[in-house]
């Protein structure tokens, strides 16, 4: 592949990339004219943090549910989300070094 190649797939894919990050703000302004949109765009950060977050935990297996519910326990007591998600970086460190369980 000459170097030419490479600088047309690299401006083309920065043109898409712009173009879509472009078309999402001019879209959220056409949106905000229906009514009860604001209710599902409200929920799409939360449902998209599960789908990204649930499957890692469910391969890890039993200490990646027992490290998801040390972060959230840890989240709700201290209130500090550097902490809560170190702690369960922490325990599966530990698990995967084989000194923990």
């Amino acid at each position: 592949m000459s170097s030419y190649d490479i600088l047309t797939i690299i401006f083309f894919v920065a043109i898409g990339t712009y173009t879509l990050r472009v078309s999402g703000l001019l879209l959220s302004n056409k949106l905000k004219k229906f009514k009860n949109i604001d209710i599902f765009l409200e929920s799409i950060p939360a449902t998209l943090l599960i789908a990204l977050i649930v499957p890692s935990i469910i391969k890890i297996g039993i200490i990646g549910i027992f490290a998801g519910f040390a972060t959230i326990y840890i989240m709700y007591k201290t209130k500090s989300v550097l902490l809560s998600m170190s702690s369960a970086v922490f325990i599966v460190a530990l698990y995967r070094n084989g000194l923990l369980f």
